[in-house]
């Protein structure tokens, strides 16, 4: 007697109802992910240094605008280009962050806070605070009076490298360096020397997906590490700006002083403070 071959199973309606269920919470997934949670945040992963751990030092600091770089080549020889050990191939100071607008009330004031938030970012930096992120209620009226300050004195909202160091010098007692036309390798040596770095952007340039809109015409924020590839950021235009990583390439292009509004034409230049360990 012949044996009957077994026919595959149907799928049931029961299997059907599974797979949509399935579908169904993966949707509500991505939508979520797109609407509420936005893009993925690049958050560097590289340990933090404290100020206690940087042995700070003036040897192999790029020229500035007020120490000029002696380019003249001795007579007959060929100019050299010295070898500056950068150090670690990553590297990140533990600089505490904040955004500009801390408490989230994005308006006028804030949405021009940038210049103050990187400053107070920096100087509380060298103040010793090891606070991963700041405390809203206390940088809010911080970064208001700093407005009021530089009104006073005639700063523009949108203020250029050189209005942030005389604000600096006269108003938070610090004095800070404009480095012009950095190399990558220059904002590395200066980072592990202990120097984050307060850098003028056309923030329209960095693409951050975090921005509203096109993003800020002028930014200003905090290179505080990097890695290979990569510059690691407090940048304030963002609440997720704690650690952010943006490419070197990117980075770069896109320093750039206020030049009258037109800073990605601007001179690339960028802040550092001298602190005193």
């Amino acid at each position: 007697m012949l044996r009957k071959t077994r026919q595959p199973r149907s799928i049931t309606w029961k299997s059907f109802v599974l797979l949509f269920i399935v579908l169904a919470i993966a949707g509500v997934l991505k939508v979520k992910q797109h609407f509420f949670d936005g893009p993925k945040v690049p958050t560097a992963n590289v340990p933090s240094v404290s100020l206690d751990d940087i042995k700070p030092t003036t040897d192999n600091l790029p020229p500035t605008n007020d120490q000029p770089a002696d380019t003249t080549p001795p007579p007959n020889t060929e100019p050299v280009k010295p070898v500056i050990p950068i150090g670690p191939s990553s590297y990140n100071l533990s600089v505490p962050f904040t955004s500009q607008a801390p408490t989230g009330n994005w308006d006028a004031l804030h949405e021009d806070a940038c210049e103050e938030a990187s400053m107070y970012m920096v100087t509380e930096f060298y103040a010793g605070n090891t606070s991963k992120t700041l405390d809203p209620a206390v940088v809010d009226p911080i970064l208001k009076d700093m407005v009021t300050k530089e009104t006073a004195e005639g700063i523009g909202p949108s203020a250029t490298a050189a209005e942030i160091v005389a604000f600096m010098k006269s108003d938070l007692g610090v004095t800070g360096r404009i480095v012009e036309n950095p190399s990558v390798d220059d904002l590395k040596l200066l980072l592990v020397q202990g120097y984050p770095i307060i850098v003028p952007a056309a923030g329209r340039e960095l693409g951050n997906p975090f921005f509203t809109g096109e993003g800020p015409l002028y930014h200003m924020l905090v290179i505080r590490g990097y890695t290979a590839d990569t510059f690691i950021t407090n940048d304030p235009g963002t609440r997720h700006g704690e650690n952010y990583s943006y490419s070197t390439s990117v980075l770069m292009s896109a320093i750039g002083d206020w030049n009258g509004g037109d800073p990605a034409n601007g001179a690339s230049r960028v802040i550092v403070i001298e602190h005193k360990k």
